[in-house]
């Protein structure tokens, strides 16, 4: 009896009690000027307890500015300092203990958290630890480079943020998601919304989200593999190096893909008219996706690509003319496997653009609204494709768009426009035909291999 019971407890008793929950806290300070950058990484790293149990790790980075002054460093060259919060907690100390914490760099930190541990309970909840980190940045600071590369945590931008990252800002996650609020209504001393002045921005996440309100200054792009992305875009940009070019990239595996610049589109489609004159300068456009579906309402100038093999694509186009462009020509682009795509484009706006990002151009941003004519007399000089394998398209251009067309298709064709003439057509096979509207130098190529087609210039 005396062996069984003993033999019965052995088991118990090699299970070691699980240690007290602890907290570890860090302030370090660094320079949020020009001329310095600033790095924080947090990663999982492996160890030597591969088959141990996997440490679960959760949390947050937040920037957010601190203090308010008048007058921006920006243009100033004084060092502002800036701090950071870094919280590090756990129900397990030997946990707390094991995320290391390192400063390779007055301007770089890198807070590591073991893959797994050799764990008290092997059928209970895992081992996890919580990671906290909030930059505190000077109101109107300004740094060269922004980079906040994080395995699991979630960023956010805070509504109270008011930086400069004069070049590139980069944000990488793994399955954190990326969020900066939208302002609550429209745009006023009472809601101001975040204010990032960074002249490239790159956000990738594997299976994290993107959300919010994001600035397009000279490059915006956005990717994710498995992620969402619904972002509302500020084309408000008086930063000195994005007087000319505006280049707005996003792309998904899987994820869908919504983009809005409300302050420019209606909030429902019928208009042809813009709300709001965006300030002048060549967008170019690109977004893409296998399986997701694409829903935006975006200014496109010389270049619009959009495409996506299994998902829908519902587009509102707002096309700007560019007088001072060599070939005068801008190229849409969209396509689809089996996704449907409805296309609906406003009556164009045609401006001069700056001619190069030099110091030139700083007064000439600020001079933009004085360039811009609402509408432009004409649509022309648009080359577009419009393709799909099964999907159906339906395609919607203004009444201005003059220029010839092709369409072609197995499945139902639909033509219309008080204005357009068909100049040829074919019934043997597949339904084609050729036509025009007003003349011009505009031109439409739409082919859909069984899907139904249907095309209108006018009014909707």
């Amino acid at each position: 009896m005396g062996d069984e019971f003993g033999v019965g407890l052995q088991p118990y008793l090699q299970i070691p009690s699980p240690l007290r929950s602890t907290t570890i806290r860090h302030t370090l300070h660094f320079i949020f000027s020009k001329g310095y950058s600033l790095s924080i990484e947090q990663m999982i790293e492996r160890n030597d307890h591969q088959k141990g149990r996997e440490v679960e790790v959760s949390g947050c980075i937040e920037v957010r500015s601190l203090g308010e002054s008048n007058i921006p460093s920006f243009w100033g060259n004084s060092l502002q300092p800036g701090r950071i919060q870094v919280e590090i907690a756990s129900d397990n100390e030997e946990l707390t203990a094991a995320t290391r914490f390192e400063r390779t760099d007055k301007q770089v930190i890198t807070i590591k958290t073991p893959f797994a541990l050799d764990w008290w309970n092997q059928e209970g909840r895992a081992p996890h630890v919580t990671i906290n980190i909030t930059v505190f940045a000077p109101f109107c600071g300004c740094i060269d480079d922004l980079v906040l590369k994080v395995t699991s945590l979630d960023v956010l931008l805070d509504a109270s943020l008011n930086i400069y990252s004069v070049d590139t800002t980069v944000i990488t996650t793994a399955s954190g998601n990326v969020h900066v609020p939208l302002p609550r209504r429209e745009i006023d001393q009472q809601s101001p919304p975040p204010i990032l002045k960074s002249r490239r921005i790159f956000i990738d996440t594997i299976s994290g989200n993107i959300t919010g309100w994001l600035p397009l200054h000279h490059m915006l792009r956005l990717q994710s593999a498995s992620g969402n992305i619904s972002v509302e875009l500020d084309l408000e940009s008086t930063y000195w190096n994005s007087a000319v070019h505006a280049n707005l990239s996003v792309e998904t595996i899987s994820g869908n893909i919504d983009i809005r610049t409300r302050y420019t589109f209606y909030a429902q489609i019928g208009s042809r008219i813009a709300k709001k004159e965006p300030p002048a300068r060549d967008y170019v456009v690109e977004l893409t996706s296998v399986s997701g579906s694409i829903e935006a309402q975006v200014v496109m100038a010389s270049r619009g690509i959009f495409r996506s093999e299994a998902g829908d694509l519902r587009l509102e186009l707002l096309p700007f003319l560019l007088g001072s462009r060599d070939d005068g020509v801008s190229h849409l682009e969209t396509s689809t496997t089996s996704g449907r795509t409805t296309v609906f484009m406003l009556e164009p706006l045609y401006g001069n653009a700056p001619v190069a990002d030099d110091a030139a151009s700083i007064m000439a941003c600020f001079e933009l609204a004085n360039t811009i004519h609402s509408p432009s007399s004409n649509l022309a000089g648009l080359r577009s494709s419009h393709r799909s394998t099964s999907g159906s398209i339906m395609v919607s251009y203004p009444q201005s768009w003059i220029g010839k067309f092709s369409a072609e298709t197995w499945g139902k064709l639909s033509i219309t426009g008080p204005s357009v003439t068909i100049t040829r057509s074919n019934t043997g096979g597949p339904t084609a035909v050729e036509g025009l509207n007003g003349e011009g130098t505009s031109f439409i190529r739409m082919h859909n291999n069984s899907g139904d087609l249907a095309f209108h210039v006018g009014e909707p």
